[in-house]
């Protein structure tokens, strides 16, 4: 996490923002107060984005025939 002191960020704020935007926490503090934390905003996951273009066979969970899961198991 990289910290950073409110007169130091006030000097380049957009460098604080370019850091937060890369993945990297920052955090922002007053020197006799408490401070803040920036974080990137992640997207949201999207659901069904491979709907009808994935197909799962009827047996799928089906148990393995014996040769095959000694393989798996390493027997």
């Amino acid at each position: 996490m990289q910290r950073a002191n409110i007169p130091g960020t006030t000097a380049d704020p957009s460098q604080q923002v370019d850091v937060s935007i890369s993945g990297k926490e920052t955090a922002i503090s007053n020197p006799p107060a408490s401070g803040d934390r920036s974080v990137s905003v992640k997207r949201p996951v999207r659901f069904g984005l491979l709907q009808g273009q994935v197909r799962i066979a009827d047996d799928f969970d089906a148990p393995l025939p014996d040769d095959v899961l000694a393989a798996f198991e390493g027997r």
